[in-house]
């Protein structure tokens, strides 16, 4: 099960970004904002995501979501060739 603290859960929401996600995102485009919410529904259902937690080292102390890798931000675009192009991603 998914558990969200409180600031974490406005930070999942706010920036929680999927790439070719669910229906609503075949819709959208290949990039789309998703609530906290239809990200636990989707992934509930079964959908195969790979979840990269951008946040620094000491966000990332509070907590995390379980089964996220953590990359922090500004280490991103030098990690790219380290990140599956086969599957969603989810960044938060």
């Amino acid at each position: 099960m998914l558990q969200v603290r409180g600031s974490t859960r406005w930070l999942l929401l706010v920036w929680a970004c999927a790439l070719a996600g669910t229906n609503a995102a075949a819709q959208a485009g290949p990039e789309q904002r998703v609530a906290i919410d239809e990200l636990k529904t989707a992934l509930d259902d079964g959908a195969t995501m790979l979840l990269i937690d951008v946040r620094e080292d000491w966000e990332v102390e509070s907590g995390s979501m379980p089964g996220s890798i953590h990359i922090p931000l500004a280490e991103l675009e030098s990690r790219m060739d380290d990140i599956p192009k086969d599957v969603r991603l989810v960044f938060f």
